[in-house]
């Protein structure tokens, strides 16, 4: 039974650490883990119910939009702290293995290795910031880091590191097929005034880098134009982010878009609502979208922007249709119509083919248990 110490910078459960929650289901029946977390909150609650131990470590988090000298220093503090508090960890665990799936843990699980620790990383993200990037191809060359997953190739050519080619490998999120018995629902039956003849629905937190402010202006485009259109916002805001949602509904008013946009708030039946729409639209830069992945499992097209995961999900699955990030709101809009006169319904069987078995359960976890044999 191998030793796994799992670094996560987050408190929080998001996407990110959803996924780090299911590699440890995979791997807590054959392997001992213990996880680094900074503090109490929903994924310590997560582990206590698994029976996972942890130690807190403290915040590990960069303020948001945190740049330049004051980013560069808080990093800096970060990192001498996570390397003292890291080494102690790895020190008392001692770990076979210390699997880090998010950006700062990538670095500070390099430095804080000791000699016969395999280090594996799990990269979700599309990196905007070029000196995180810099930062990551460096240590990706460091002898103990012995594999890179990321969640899609879009995100495994960020290593560039020559040296670090051979550990690349590109592993899908699972995706679940919707059980034969669930009920399909129409959203319209809820909310009446999405009942218009071309439906639109965006999915995930709602926060700037999501892009909805975008999705508001696409339909404002169409409306005017005479496009019978609405769009469902499906998503939780969190509490840092309640300026923009209320910067998102003046938008609305302005717009007088009031009887085409609906906030749903968060859903836990995306699966089964998702086939109420004619597109669902990706505007963000995603590493891996499960929406989207959702959505084609219902055959229904993804419209999403370029130089991402869910490009990837579009292209395999030949569902949908991709804009560049340089377009403009008209020619967004334009796409977005095309995507919706796609005869997907009709040719449903092939377009799940590529989630079926690339991001199926069985091979994800066929995949992970390798991993951690290695």
């Amino acid at each position: 039974m191998s030793r796994i110490l799992i670094w996560e910078t987050l408190a929080k459960i998001g996407g990110g650490q959803e996924m780090t929650l299911k590699v440890a289901d995979i791997l807590k029946e054959s392997h001992e883990l213990h996880f680094l977390i900074p503090e109490e909150g929903e994924l310590s609650l997560q582990l206590k119910k698994r029976n996972i131990s942890y130690t807190l470590m403290g915040d590990q988090s960069m303020p948001k939009g945190e740049k330049g000298f004051l980013g560069l220093v808080k990093f800096a503090y970060l990192t001498v702290k996570a390397s003292i508090l890291g080494r102690k960890a790895v020190s008392e665990f001692q770990p076979d293995y210390l699997y880090a799936p998010g950006p700062a843990a990538l670095v500070w699980s390099a430095m804080c290795a000791k000699r016969g620790t395999k280090v594996v990383w799990h990269l979700h993200h599309i990196f905007q910031s070029g000196a995180t990037l810099k930062l990551i191809n460096f240590f990706s060359s460091f002898k103990c880091v012995k594999r890179i997953i990321s969640v899609s190739d879009c995100v495994s050519t960020q290593i560039s590191n020559p040296k670090a080619e051979a550990k690349k490998l590109t592993i899908y999120n699972p995706v679940n097929k919707i059980s034969d018995d669930a009920i399909r629902k129409n959203l319209c039956d809820e909310y009446p005034s999405l009942d218009k003849k071309l439906k639109v629905a965006q999915i995930g937190f709602i926060t700037p880098t999501k892009g909805q402010n975008v999705s508001i202006e696409v339909l404002d485009n169409l409306k005017s134009r005479g496009v019978d259109v609405s769009l469902a916002i499906i998503g939780s805001v969190r509490e840092e982010d309640e300026w923009y949602k209320q910067m998102l509904t003046k938008k609305i008013k302005a717009y007088s878009l009031e009887d085409n946009v609906v906030f749903t708030g968060f859903r836990t039946d995306v699966e089964e609502i998702v086939g109420t729409f004619d597109v669902v639209f990706v505007p963000s830069v995603e590493g891996f979208s499960l929406v989207a992945a959702q959505a084609v499992m219902e055959n229904v097209p993804v419209l999403s922007i370029d130089k991402t995961g869910c490009t990837e999900i579009v292209k395999k699955s030949s569902c949908g249709m991709i804009y560049s990030s340089d377009s403009d709101i008209t020619v967004i809009a334009d796409t977005l119509l095309k995507t919706a006169s796609l005869d997907i319904k009709s040719e449903k069987e092939k377009h799940s083919d590529f989630l079926l078995s690339e991001c199926s359960e069985d091979n994800f976890t066929m995949k992970i248990l390798n991993l951690f044999s290695i």
